[in-house]
């Protein structure tokens, strides 16, 4: 049944590219066996399982030093093992760059809700970034619920918050 509206849902959102409001980036699936759709200004992610698979944004040029974002998310299925915003960082704002670090926010849990800030400061040589609303199922062949994970983003803010611990990828 859960595979069945993750595909009526995947079928009535066309491409599952989605733009928060105007001047916002679009939003798309990172597999087309998810689902992604919006509920006001929640987005809707749904996941299949194995690796971290959710929504991402367009590339975004990198913002000014002590920026940040607010994040409540808030995981509604018991499939899911964890849920986080990831933050991450290119080299390049065209064409499809390989992102050189990634900053994880705090992970929420099945039955959590949880508001924070994500800091946007930009490692060394950082252009653009993308931010992406990913999640990990306890079962890798599981697919979740249409409705797993709901995430409201806000655009980006001054901030003076310090910033999580980036990892610098090989």
């Amino acid at each position: 049944m859960r595979v069945v509206a993750g595909l009526v849902l995947l079928l009535s959102l066309g491409a599952g590219v989605v733009a928060l409001a105007d001047g916002d980036p679009p939003f798309r699936r990172t597999t087309p066996r998810g689902s992604f759709g919006r509920d006001g200004p929640a987005l809707v992610v749904g996941v299949p399982g194995g690796r971290a698979w959710g929504i991402e944004s367009g590339l975004i040029p990198v913002p000014a030093i002590g920026t940040a974002m607010h994040v409540t998310m808030s995981v509604e299925d018991p499939a899911v093992r964890e849920a986080f915003v990831r933050i991450a960082w290119y080299d390049r704002a065209t064409g499809r760059p390989k992102q050189f670090a990634i900053a994880d926010a705090t992970f929420v849990h099945a039955d959590q809700t949880a508001t924070f800030d994500v800091p946007l400061d930009p490692p060394a040589g950082a252009v653009a970034y993308r931010v992406r609303v990913l999640a990990r199922l306890h079962t890798p062949d599981a697919i979740s619920s249409a409705a797993a994970i709901r995430a409201v983003l806000s655009s980006p803010f001054a901030s003076t918050r310090a910033m999580p611990p980036t990892r610098l990828l090989p």
